[in-house]
């Protein structure tokens, strides 16, 4: 458990410093189709909903988050600075558990206690929030479940 912690929290590390290199593929004619481009901000995607919550022990709140335009993201709320959210995608809820899943949109909580991260298209797959958090300075990771 704390060799698959540990690994969770080197894989983000390289992941946010990475980030910046890395630019999102062009959209896909399916995502401008429905209208949800990969990477685009939250804030103007119309119908916001919860779709899926986890709380973790310490009362950080981690969601999946879905528009009327199929596009996820993922929220923490009452997090800590360091703290991380991201969306995974996969082909359906098997390969989802089976690992066989794509991380999208690391995001560090930088200020305050709340974050989010872009947008994706959910591409008619499914999709889970998670984030890592520090308890009892302890590095965890929680997931929601896939909707």
């Amino acid at each position: 458990m704390n060799l698959t912690r540990t690994a969770t929290a080197v894989a983000l590390a390289v992941a946010a410093l990475l980030a910046p290199l890395v630019t999102a593929p062009a959209a896909s004619a399916t995502e401008d189709a429905v209208g949800c481009l990969d990477g685009s901000s939250p804030a103007s995607f119309p119908g916001a909903s919860t779709k899926k919550t986890i709380t973790t022990t310490y009362g950080s709140i981690i969601e999946l988050r879905y528009s009327t335009n199929t596009c996820a993201w993922g929220r923490l709320t009452s997090g800590a600075v360091g703290d991380y959210v991201w969306v995974d995608r996969a082909v359906g809820v098997s390969q989802g558990n089976s690992g066989d899943w794509v991380q999208l949109g690391i995001t560090q909580l930088t200020s305050g206690t709340q974050v989010y991260t872009p947008g994706y298209n959910d591409n008619y797959r499914v999709m889970r929030a998670c984030a890592e958090v520090v308890e009892f300075f302890q590095h965890k990771v929680y997931c929601t479940g896939w909707y």
